[in-house]
């Protein structure tokens, strides 16, 4: 017995017994259909309730006066849809051919000045429209012909600044004269620069300025 207790208190530890605890198992209300018919109750007839005389009369005259008041409202309807259909028949029977004709002449005539009024609107909102686009047309086309313009005039710029630089270029005309200058004025660029932007040369021992054609 001993042995039985020591097994069962190590496989119900502390945690699996909360957890079973916590359990709750799902049971029917009552016995599914699926089971059949207990035993105990298979050749059981149930026995079969005696209504008073007092309380079968009183529900054969309620149905009697449901089915009575139903009956009426469906004749009622009936008689409503049937004078509904005679009125609508009288109606056109009445009118001649020439009413019809004329009513048919109506109807075109007030369809007609729809579309004039419908076409007349329309034509007012396109008119808008092409004087809008125009418009935005002519716009866009001023901004682009005043950009060829700044675009031109940007070019003619770069053009002259270009010609003002040619005037300096080594040529096949002048190369002599700019190898001649070359030898006589010589550029050494072996020179520093102090804060305030004197030139020293390694050959000059006094600071001279920063000149341009050096």
């Amino acid at each position: 017995m001993a042995n039985l207790a020591a097994a069962f208190t190590g496989v119900f530890t502390k945690a699996r017994a909360v957890a079973l605890l916590q359990y709750t198992t799902v049971r029917f209300r009552r016995k599914p259909r699926w089971l059949g018919t207990a035993k105990s109750k298979l050749f059981r007839v149930p026995e079969r309730k005696k209504q008073i005389e007092e309380e079968i009369e009183e529900l054969k005259r309620l149905h009697n006066n449901y089915r009575t008041q139903m009956k009426a409202v469906r004749h009622f309807l009936r008689d409503e849809v049937e004078a509904y259909k005679l009125v609508s028949r009288a109606g056109l029977v009445l009118q001649t051919p020439e009413q019809e004709e004329a009513e048919w002449q109506e109807a075109l005539r007030r369809n007609e000045e729809w579309n004039q009024q419908t076409a007349a609107k329309r034509e007012e909102r396109l008119a808008a429209e092409r004087a809008a686009r125009k418009e935005y047309i002519l716009e866009r086309l001023v901004l682009k012909e005043q950009r060829e313009m700044d675009k031109q005039e940007q070019i003619e710029a770069k053009v002259r600044v270009e010609k003002e630089h040619s005037k300096t270029f080594i040529t096949r005309d002048n190369i002599d004269k700019a190898i001649e200058l070359a030898l006589v004025q010589p550029t050494s660029f072996n020179f520093a620069l102090d804060r305030d932007g004197n030139l020293h040369r390694a050959a000059d021992s006094a600071p001279k300025e920063n000149n341009p054609q050096s």
